[in-house]
């Protein structure tokens, strides 16, 4: 087996197990108007703080 395929093999067994969506919360995010906001400030949304994401998320 060449290191390719080790380093491969390595990294399935240590990627960790799906998230069920089941176990995720329930929210509701206006996204449009999250990426309406990120554009008029001239930054990206990946850059807002936390504070400013979540003043466009809601949970159910």
């Amino acid at each position: 087996m060449n290191g390719q395929m080790r380093r491969y093999k390595e990294s399935v067994a240590a990627t960790p197990d799906p998230i069920l969506l089941s176990r995720c919360p329930k929210i509701k995010m206006d996204l449009p108007g999250l990426m309406k906001y990120a554009k008029e400030k001239g930054v990206r949304v990946v850059d807002l703080s936390e504070k400013e994401k979540q003043a466009f998320i809601r949970s159910q």
